[in-house]
């Protein structure tokens, strides 16, 4: 099939890559202008790139990760012919399959959006596994071939994908295959309170081991609401939303943390440094649970601050110390996702040093990313952030929305983890390959996982 559709799009019989899929699809299908000329233009620059959102759990846990283009795009190739849906479809695996889905999920889920005329694509083959799920929109009942649609619904199953539906209201043509489903998303934007619980008591009189997610939820109140409806999973800009929230309570001293990043910066001696972490036992206890994680990869255990001084040296002690600003006690969805997103930044950074106009040094890029969220957890300004805890004045300047390249490179991975502002324009910026992105964040996001796994 994807030969076919590359001769139709004039391709070379070589397997396309994710940049070939989307020049094919600017040949066939260019997004049309209109009076937001510039607005259109980004999102014709961005529409190469996926789009990762966290997908939270009852117990305010990340869960999971959707996998789409951006939602403007989703909903623009709705109305787009069979073929084009295809092609857009193709930029998503093409950027998936080649990080395959096991190495970034652990026990976490991986929900990719595709078309109903992709469930035969061979690219899915790779991305097999028992979490990752299909996520599929309805069409106009009449425009589908049901024989073909359980034929296709067959097949991804047999792979190993679980299987699931994205719906905004009810679709009687399609119960057939929403009650089979493992998992059906519901924007619950446009529905009324009656609505949404006949919806919700329907699907689960037809299936009981059916999962909900409630997605696009704006504000704490809308996943309060979809809680006590019963859903399972919830995802939406709330996650993120700095709405209601407060300071994170922690069992770790913040302020011995902060005199003991002034002493590594200041050059006090080891001995000093080790001291005073030593008398924190809970400090010192979460400290070195961190430093042996695997995300750090060390051949040997650590057990004593000072030894772990002496392996890992001033700047990598410095950046796993300051992990313990993210601690708390009864973590719920903020803090959770804030860690995570942290950690992910930090790494996103770190890998981009060297490359292009990206500064070399590694260290102070992780040092970044992981501090430019420190002013949301600690519900501070980045200014009194700053007053507290010394950093290389190029983290300083960066975190101070200075212009310089690691400023750049902060806003690179903050257009990248949000998939808001001109993507292409950010990673030109810091003469980075675009077509790499992708794959960096999946594996920065990879990493993340591991540390916070050890935390919990």
């Amino acid at each position: 099939m994807f030969k076919l559709i590359r001769r139709m799009l004039g391709g070379s019989p070589k397997e396309p890559s994710s940049q070939d899929s989307f020049q094919q699809l600017n040949e066939v299908a260019p997004l049309k202008p209109s009076q937001e000329g510039a607005s259109k233009e980004n999102d014709q620059k961005n529409s190469s790139f996926i789009w990762r959102e966290a997908i939270l759990d009852r117990n305010e846990r990340i869960a999971g990760y959707e996998f789409a283009l951006g939602q403007k795009m989703q909903s623009r190739i709705m109305d787009k012919s069979a073929l084009i849906r295809r092609v857009y479809d193709d930029v998503i695996l093409n950027n998936l399959a080649p990080l395959g889905v096991s190495s970034l999920l652990g026990s976490r889920s991986a929900f990719i959006h595709l078309s109903v005329e992709s469930l035969k694509s061979p690219k899915l083959e790779v991305l097999a596994h028992p979490n990752a799920v299909i996520m599929i929109n309805p069409r106009p009942i009449a425009e589908i071939d049901l024989d073909e649609m359980r034929a296709n619904l067959a097949h991804i199953e047999a792979l190993g994908f679980k299987q699931g539906w994205s719906i905004n209201r009810p679709h009687p043509e399609y119960t057939e295959f929403l009650n089979k489903a493992d998992f059906i998303e519901i924007d619950p934007a446009g529905l009324d309170g009656i609505q949404l619980k006949a919806m919700i008591s329907d699907l689960r009189a037809a299936n009981a081991e059916q999962k909900l997610i409630a997605c696009r939820l704006q504000t704490s109140d809308d996943f309060q609401y979809c809680f006590e409806n019963g859903f399972n999973y919830f995802m939406g800009p709330f996650v993120s939303s700095r709405e209601n929230w407060h300071p994170a309570k922690s069992d770790v001293n913040f302020m011995q943390v902060f005199q003991a990043l002034e002493m590594i910066r200041s050059g006090a001696e080891f001995d000093a440094i080790a001291d005073c972490l030593r008398t924190d036992p809970i400090l010192t206890f979460k400290l070195l649970r961190y430093i042996n994680s695997p995300g750090i990869g060390l051949q040997q255990k650590i057990n004593e601050i000072q030894q772990a001084l002496l392996l890992l040296g001033r700047d990598r002690f410095y950046r796993w110390l300051s992990l313990l600003l993210f601690d708390s006690t009864k973590p719920g969805y903020h803090e959770n996702v804030l860690r995570e997103q942290a950690l992910t930044r930090g790494r996103f950074m770190e890998m981009l040093a060297g490359k292009g106009r990206v500064p070399a040094n590694a260290n102070q890029l992780f040092l970044t990313g992981l501090f430019s969220l420190m002013n949301v957890m600690l519900g501070q300004s980045i200014d009194d952030v700053l007053k507290q805890v010394a950093l290389p004045e190029a983290v300083a300047s960066a975190l101070r929305s200075e212009a310089s390249a690691m400023h750049d490179a902060l806003t690179l991975a903050i257009t990248v983890e949000s998939g808001i502002g001109d993507m292409a324009a950010a990673a030109a910026q810091c003469d980075v390959d675009a077509t790499e992105v992708a794959a960096m964040l999946i594996d920065a996001l990879a990493w993340s996982q591991q540390i916070v796994a050890v935390s919990e």
